[in-house]
């Protein structure tokens, strides 16, 4: 296992940072506007009617749109955080868990931007998304003060429930299930596990990352080795910071920001970016050539 060199450093830092920067050219904002007649379009044109007659309207798929590219800059924000702290002491723990957050964050938004679900279904996951959130909110706040209104945190369940009646949605949600017009929410482990099988062809990185943010003893030892004998300082463990474990960390973090861009900008149907995203995610494969890493290419 070889430690990171300045050279490393230098070049996860630029990496983490390019990608962040054309991730925020690509998709600025939340304000998602589609092009004529992507999927998108289509689906901000619903035909779509409310319980009480009137049409839905764009505000319930811009909303669910919305939702989707806030979980986009949450993973944003995790690249960023591992750029700026990453140094040549560093080891596997802390972009393990960074790259675990970034994974959960981006595999919401890719259950959301699914492609050909109808807007109907797109809306209804959004609602179940923000129903289990409202839920596990409320269950905070009552720890904390079981008499403070959970309203003053955030969205509750009651105002989710409120707002998917009006659009003529069923919702159920509980501690066994989440479902919301027919789209039941996955758990936090099937959702991350799919989308690290699908979006970024790994297997086992979701476990790998878990035990990190758990801080299972196996995960932090494995930032620690054997000193060396005669150590001046007497230690019996030094770090470890292990190039490649760390470099797997950071290029599957990256990969979460671009699968996940690259799903939001086909449904928004525009296709000079698309190619534009492609040609960046080519730049990773020479990447890890050039800095020797074997992950198999």
């Amino acid at each position: 296992m070889a430690d990171l060199t300045i050279e490393d450093v230098g070049e996860i830092k630029k990496y983490l940072s390019e990608t962040c920067t054309e991730v925020n050219r690509w998709l600025p904002g939340t304000g998602w506007n589609p092009a004529w007649r992507s999927e998108a379009r289509r689906e901000i044109d619903n035909q779509e009617r409310r319980a009480d007659g009137n049409p839905w309207g764009d505000t319930p798929v811009r909303t669910a749109y919305a939702a989707s590219a806030v979980f986009l800059f949450a993973v944003l924000d995790c690249l960023a955080a591992m750029a700026d702290s990453i140094d040549i002491l560093t080891t596997a723990y802390m972009p393990n868990v960074l790259g675990r957050a970034a994974m959960e964050a981006a595999s919401q938004a890719w259950w959301l931007l699914q492609p050909r679900i109808g807007v109907r279904c797109r809306v209804a996951r959004a609602v179940a998304v923000r129903a289990s959130s409202g839920r596990n909110l409320g269950k905070a706040v009552r720890k904390l003060d079981p008499l403070a209104p959970v309203t003053n945190y955030g969205e509750d369940l009651l105002t989710v429930r409120t707002y998917a009646a009006g659009l003529g949605l069923t919702l159920v949600c509980n501690d066994s299930t989440t479902t919301c017009g027919g789209e039941t929410l996955p758990s936090y482990t099937a959702r991350a596990e799919e989308f690290e099988r699908v979006a970024i062809k790994t297997t086992a990185a979701y476990r790998i990352y878990s035990a990190a943010a758990h801080a299972e003893l196996y995960s932090v030892m494995q930032s620690w080795r054997q000193a060396q004998p005669g150590s001046p300082s007497g230690a019996t463990l030094e770090r470890c910071p292990d190039r490649e474990a760390v470099w797997a960390a950071v290029i599957a973090a990256g990969g979460c920001a671009t699968v996940t861009a690259h799903r939001a900008i086909a449904l928004l149907g525009m296709g000079a970016r698309l190619v534009e995203l492609v040609a960046s995610a080519r730049k990773v494969e020479p990447l890890i050539r050039r800095m020797r890493l074997n992950f198999g290419i």
